[in-house]
């Protein structure tokens, strides 16, 4: 027991005491651990008091109303599309004849210039000359009943005065009069008829124009009565053109009646025509999807030769 205590006590007194480099390491790390600790509250506080100052100034600026200065600048050229177009005489028309006959004579070749009302052609129509001599005839005879019915009427009404002849005697004088009336109304009218197609033996021209066709010749058959009559003449008034003109669907809001537009032909290279549009369909064809526009170019028409 004596030894064991004494045995410890000797262990106790030789333990070594710290050395001064020991306490020396333990404050040093205790410093950076306070500058660490200082230098991470330092920069919180900092962070938060910028942050603070940038909110400040960007709410100053939001409060100042800002105005967007715009400078006038001329305007971007409007959208052009080139279309080709057909360029029409403003009068196109097929003269075909009215009456049946055979040709007599023709007074104007393709490449003619006429006047409205000229002659163009002469058929011989010997039937229809025959059939309205016939109704002529027949004219005649209904005048010549209707006055011998006129003057029995007038007698028979004479006569009634004085009771020399009943009412119904003198009412049917009075019905064959009428009747005689109106058989001289039909007959003339059937010579009105002869005479009209009669007339139509000579060919004229419906307007000014040009001939384009001449389809006939002396002694060609004329069937008017056909379901499907010979075209004679074929005639084209181009003191007017109208330009047509396809116009596809996307541009079809854009066409205004009274626009201007520029109009270039193969037959005048280097020239610039101005037209305007003066109508259009209104409405878009569902086979070609294009929205047909018509044209009028008065300084075209100009440089054709006048008639």
């Amino acid at each position: 027991m004596t030894w064991n205590e004494s045995n410890q006590v000797q262990t106790i007194a030789s333990t070594p005491a710290p050395t001064r480099p020991a306490r020396a390491r333990t404050g040093a790390v205790g410093t950076i651990l306070f500058l660490f600790i200082g230098f991470a509250v330092f920069e919180g506080i900092h962070s938060r008091v910028q942050a603070k100052a940038e909110l400040r100034q960007v709410a100053m600026k939001s409060a100042i109303p800002s105005v967007n200065v715009v400078y006038p600048k001329s305007g971007a050229d409007a959208e052009e599309i080139e279309l080709p177009g057909n360029t029409e005489a403003f009068t196109d028309t097929p003269i075909y004849a009215r009456t049946n006959g055979y040709v007599k004579t023709w007074y104007v070749d393709i490449g003619a210039r006429v006047r409205q009302g000229q002659l163009l052609a002469v058929i011989e129509t010997p039937e229809l000359d025959q059939q309205l001599r016939v109704a002529k005839a027949d004219l005649e005879n209904a005048l010549a009943n209707l006055q011998i019915a006129q003057i029995t009427a007038t007698r028979w009404q004479n006569l009634l005065k004085t009771d020399s002849v009943s009412h119904q005697e003198a009412d049917q004088a009075e019905s064959d009069l009428h009747s005689k009336q109106a058989l001289v109304d039909s007959n003339r009218a059937n010579v009105d008829r002869l005479e009209q197609l009669q007339s139509f033996e000579r060919i004229v021209a419906p307007v000014d124009g040009v001939i384009t066709a001449r389809n006939t010749d002396i002694g060609a058959l004329i069937q008017a009565d056909t379901t499907v009559p010979k075209e004679i003449f074929h005639l084209s008034a181009i003191q007017k053109l109208r330009i047509y003109i396809p116009v596809p669907e996307v541009y079809a809001p854009s066409v205004k009646t009274g626009s201007k537009v520029t109009v270039t032909l193969d037959a005048f290279p280097g020239q610039v025509f101005t037209g305007t549009l003066v109508r259009n369909a209104d409405a878009i064809d569902p086979a070609t999807r294009t929205l047909i526009a018509v044209g009028r170019c008065l300084a075209i028409c100009r440089m054709f030769p006048k008639l």
